[in-house]
């Protein structure tokens, strides 16, 4: 069970715990359930209720510092998606963003700086799909790392393209000024 002012992220964000206890003014049925009220840390004007019975489904701690230090320590093991049709890659990228797993947000990014790259090097703009899913990556992890790191959200996507451009040389190419930028 979670406490008041716990970080947690469910599938709109990163969010505090404010409030545990029936909802008042909602109805009756509301009125006998227990409620999480979270207010999320990037979106100060908007409330989010969570039933305590299915906490174990919609909600997880947020990292902390030593837990993105060790996603970050996994990010070569992590594979990319190379999934070359786009309605089975866009249905992984939207499992891996409905999971609320960081290690699935971190291969979406990943798949993304490199695919970027790949497409930019041939003279090819990134896939409207690629893109969509590339930025609800980027939302739920950058928040969530922004808050562990105590580092404005800007700075994490310098911070993970630090860790991405780390991998053996093997795998990684020259590296293009445009697709960086781009990134």
């Amino acid at each position: 069970m979670f406490h008041i002012g716990d970080t947690v992220v469910c599938s709109n964000g990163v969010c505090r715990i404010e409030q545990i206890g029936p909802l008042a003014g909602m109805g009756k049925l509301a009125a006998k359930k227990t409620y999480y009220t979270l207010r999320p840390c990037f979106d100060a004007a908007a409330t989010i209720y969570v039933p305590v019975d299915e906490e174990e489904e919609a909600l997880r701690f947020a990292l902390g510092a030593d837990e993105v230090k060790e996603l970050m320590a996994e990010i070569d093991d992590l594979d990319q998606i190379n999934i070359s049709d786009e309605k089975k890659r866009e249905a992984e990228y939207k499992n891996a963003v409905n999971s609320k797993d960081p290690r699935k947000l971190i291969r979406i990014i990943k798949t993304m700086y490199y695919r970027r790259k790949a497409r930019i090097e041939s003279g090819k703009k990134s896939t409207a799909i690629d893109e969509r899913y590339f930025r609800i990556a980027e939302n739920r992890l950058y928040e969530e790392m922004a808050l562990a790191l105590s580092i404005d959200r800007d700075e994490v996507r310098d911070y993970i393209r630090q860790y991405i451009e780390k991998q053996p040389a093997k795998k990684k190419k020259k590296k293009s000024t445009k697709a960086a930028k781009e990134m």
